[in-house]
């Protein structure tokens, strides 16, 4: 969808912030403590493992407050592309190093877990070439009211399902920057 500047003002303008940086940054923190204290107990390095591009900013985020030593590869997989809903099928943009994957524990670490679909393939496919492990790590974990292939490990927040963008997520390819997290108010839901 092609947007004029105005209509894209006109989103962040018509929507709800759901989360505070303040908030959000308080969640990571929690995140970095519980993580961090796992990879202690082990005598190998974790790999984290960002998923492009949603997860980036949650990633920059959570890494820098992890102080132990670990190594960092991202994976590009997306059943959304430039639409709004996910398709039934999983594009691969990019795959991890085999090589740094096999036989390490694996934190995967993305901004959402909304149906879960691309969050289980990854899973599955970082197993199948030989992770020990994979613990998956996000920011958001969306109530979509119907069972879900995966679970996160490590969730930072709660949402309920609506349409979020901010902090990694995007509306439209736009917002991802943001630091807080928006509730897109539509035609549809202005009366909630």
């Amino acid at each position: 969808m092609q947007l004029t500047s105005q209509q894209a003002r006109d989103i962040l303008q018509n929507s709800k912030i759901l989360y505070t940086q303040e908030q959000i940054n308080k969640a990571i923190t929690g995140l970095a403590e519980q993580i961090e204290h796992e990879i202690d107990s082990h005598t190998d390095l974790p790999i984290f493992l960002n998923v492009m591009n949603g997860g980036t900013f949650f990633t920059a985020n959570l890494l820098q407050k992890i102080k132990s030593p670990f190594l960092l590869d991202y994976i590009h997989a997306s059943r959304y592309g430039d639409a709004v809903y996910g398709s039934t099928h999983i594009t691969w943009y990019r795959q991890p190093n085999i090589d740094i994957i096999r036989n390490r524990i694996v934190y995967i670490l993305d901004d959402i877990l909304d149906e879960g679909h691309t969050l289980a393939e990854i899973k599955r496919f970082l197993l199948n070439i030989g992770a020990l492990d994979c613990k998956i790590a996000v920011l958001i974990d969306k109530n979509i009211d119907k069972n879900k292939p995966i679970q996160a490990d490590y969730i930072g927040l709660r949402a309920p399902n609506h349409f979020l963008f901010g902090c990694g997520m995007d509306i439209y390819g736009l917002y991802r920057q943001l630091p807080s997290i928006h509730i897109h108010i539509s035609d549809d839901n202005k009366h909630e």
